[in-house]
Order: structure tokens, then sequence, then C-alpha cells
């Protein structure tokens, strides 16, 4: 049995995908000692032929469609101890498998869940504004360069773009909930968020290791201020359903928090025309966007009655 399985979830990526997958087949890890896994929810391209390049990967082909699907799907097919779970437009180094292990086995923390370092790496002329907590959104990821335990905010969790687990923590929790991932299709987000709640509140460690390092590519269809505010759009709409799921508000605060993100649209319609750098400009213009999202679910949730996934 390995002792780790790498586990990439891909949909329709096959311009970016080979590299993933031939790092994956170049670790220095002993062979005996991890498994590749590709969970391919592609409609459309050649990804089925790159995988099949790899007689050792074993490739699972599902028609539905949802990253939590695809890692749950993964925690099935695999059987290594620890689960790796990497996006396919990461780059890693040949190494990363056997850093991630030194560390479960060396680590004075007691890791259970380690999220790593994660840059990002613009593939095309990066725009002057995408600077500074813009970042943020494209799952930017660097808490410095020393080991810690990641307690310090909700949002501070490992990202499934580049994270490690013990099966005992999935298998406690019973996986990735699918719920978030369905509010918005086109922009799975804050699953990882609340899978990682769930694992904390079981009493297991949340822990950052930079030497778990990746670059996370970025396209330049993802360097326009249309992708962003639609992301940021998403991110409100997911990031109250998030905050409301983990108890940070009840349903009799929804309409102080509809009137607080209200004055919030107002203030970055205000402030963009004030600030003097370009990515302050574009912050406060995309807080609009954001807070429109995030009220929209208020609402949202203020109607619902008594269903199991709100209340």
């Amino acid at each position: 049995m390995p002792e780790l399985s790498l586990i990439i979830c891909t949909r329709n990526r096959e311009d970016m995908i080979g590299d993933v997958l031939e790092s994956a087949a170049n670790q220095t890890l002993g062979k005996s000692q991890y498994e590749i896994v590709v969970i391919d929810q592609s409609s459309n391209d050649e990804t089925q032929k790159l995988v099949e390049k790899y007689p050792d990967f074993k490739y699972i082909k599902l028609d539905s469609r949802g990253v939590s699907i695809s890692r749950n799907e993964g925690i099935k097919q695999s059987s290594g101890e620890i689960l790796v779970y990497i996006d396919d437009d990461i780059l890693f180094e040949n190494d990363y498998l056997e850093n991630i292990l030194t560390f479960y086995k060396t680590s004075e923390l007691k890791p259970d869940m380690v999220g790593g370092k994660t840059i990002v790496k613009f593939l095309g002329q990066k725009p002057e504004w995408l600077e500074g907590p813009l970042l943020g959104i494209l799952a930017h990821s660097d808490y410095g360069d020393e080991s810690l335990i990641l307690d310090s905010h909700p949002k501070h969790v490992p990202y499934t773009c580049n994270m490690a687990i013990k099966r005992e923590c999935l298998e406690k929790i019973g996986g990735f909930s699918e719920f978030l991932s369905e509010l918005e299709q086109k922009f799975p987000i804050n699953e990882d968020v609340m899978f990682a709640h769930e694992i904390k509140n079981q009493g297991y460690n949340l822990v950052y290791d930079p030497k778990m390092f990746v670059y996370h590519r970025m396209p330049a269809s993802r360097m326009t201020y249309k992708y962003y505010s639609e992301k940021y759009f998403a991110h409100g709409k997911s990031d109250a359903y998030l905050y409301y799921l983990l108890k940070m508000f009840d349903k009799k605060e929804a309409p102080g928090k509809i009137l607080l993100h209200s004055k919030r649209i107002l203030e970055g319609l205000i402030l963009q025309h004030f600030k003097t750098e370009i990515s302050e400009k574009y912050y406060q213009k995309l807080r609009f966007h954001y807070n429109l999202g995030y009220i929209g679910s208020l609402f949202r949730i203020l109607m619902r009655r008594n269903n199991k996934n709100y209340d």
C-alpha cells in the first residue's frame, strides 16, 4: 500500500495538464511509496490521451461536474494513508512528494492537514492593477518561510490546489461537502474552506509548510477586469453562505448584514475616486461586485425555511 496518493482533479485543461503529469511521473520519492490518481471531468478535450502516456497512473472519467465531486471520487479511488490534492494548472518540483512525506514524519507541529506556499505565475503581461490583496482571489498563499499552525483567520486554511491530508481525517467527516460548489458552477468557491473548518472542529491540526511549494499558473484570460468582477461576485455570494454555515452570524442578524454590505457598496463607489494607487482603485471598484453577491445570498438565507444545508 502506498504512503501517499497524489490526486489530480481536472476539467478541460489539455493545454496545462501535460506539465502536471510529467512532474508527477518524475518524483524523487520511491515508486512504491506513492500512486497517481487522475479524476477527469473533461467534456471536449484530449486529457485522457495525455494520461494514457503514463500506464502506471490510475485514470477515472466522470460525467458529473463539480470539483468536490472529483475530490470525493479521489478518496474512493486511492489507497494512500496521506492524500495530496493538486489542481491541473499547478507547477511543482520533482521533490514535492518527498518533502510532504518528510514533513509529516518529522514536524513537531504534528500535522493532520497541510497547505503549502502557492505563488501565482502569470502567463502573459500582468495588468498593473493586479497587486496586493487582489492576488488572494487567485489562490495565492504565502505565510512566510517558517511552518506554522493555521488558526488566525477563517479563510487562512490549506487550499485544495496544494494540500495534503491524512485519510483518517477524511473518513472522520465523510469527505468534501458539495453544497457550496453547487452555488456557482463557474467558480467553485469555499468548499475547501468549509472542509478545513470541519477538520479543525474535529481537533485535527491545520499546518502551513513553505517547502510544499507550487506555482499556480494564470493565463491571460484570467487577468481581465471582467473575469475579476465575475469572480468577486461569486466570492461574495459564497462567503455569505460560508460565514452563515460557520455560525459567524445567524438569520436574525441578516438584515443588519444587508445594511452593512449596502454601506460598503457605497463606500467603494466613492473611495475609488480618491485612491491614488491603481490597485487600490480597482479593489474599491471590485467591492461593488463582492458586496452585491453577498447581499443577494443574505436575502436568500432570509427566505429559506428549515433547509438542512442552511439551518
